[in-house]
């Protein structure tokens, strides 16, 4: 397993043609990364955090909090609607990782040593999860929907197994992706 953290940090899906890739922090955008070897896979999601959540900084109030708790529920809750194997492959998702992460801005003042700011410029919501399945996902098809989000507009999904290498674009509609 240790080596689709290995793809993934090196980003092997970043390969040419006409998908596109964002870079950065786009609002409305996210990217899926799912990786197998034989029935272990991994799922690695990453999306700006106001198009999942509503609001990009550190949740202060208890209000935040409490939208954040429920957003975090409500996405492991719906994963396996969200990302979709057949039924038959006896897929089941784990959580690793599941949450805002924030960046903390450093700057420098004019006759000061580094201070470090602790609002947030821009938030991530992330999500990592290892998927266990009893028969192999290769061959089958898996059904991506992200409607329960709305915010959510664009998912860039990359799928690697093997030698399989699959990538496509989920908008507003679910779609469905044939791992062959």
């Amino acid at each position: 397993m240790k080596f689709l953290v290995l793809l993934f940090s090196v980003g092997v899906w970043a390969k040419g043609g006409e998908h596109r890739h964002h870079e950065g922090h786009v609002h409305g955008s996210a990217q899926l990364n799912l990786a197998f070897d034989d029935l272990q896979g991994k799922l690695e999601f990453k999306g700006a955090a106001e198009g999942v959540v509503g609001f990009e900084h550190e949740a202060k109030s208890e209000k935040d909090k409490k939208t954040l708790a429920e957003v975090v529920q409500k996405f492991e809750n719906s994963l396996a609607q969200m990302v979709v194997f057949d039924s038959s492959l006896g897929c089941e998702f784990t959580k690793e990782k599941l949450g805002l992460q924030t960046e903390e801005k450093e700057s420098k003042k004019a006759g000061t040593k580094k201070h470090r700011h602790h609002h947030a410029e821009h938030a991530d919501f992330v999500a990592e999860f290892n998927i266990q399945c009893k028969s192999p996902v290769k061959g089958s098809t898996v059904k991506f929907d992200f409607t329960i989000f709305p915010r959510l507009k664009d998912i860039d999904v990359t799928f690697l197994m093997g030698d399989l290498q699959k990538s496509l674009e989920v908008k507003s509609k679910p779609v469905s992706l044939e791992l062959k």
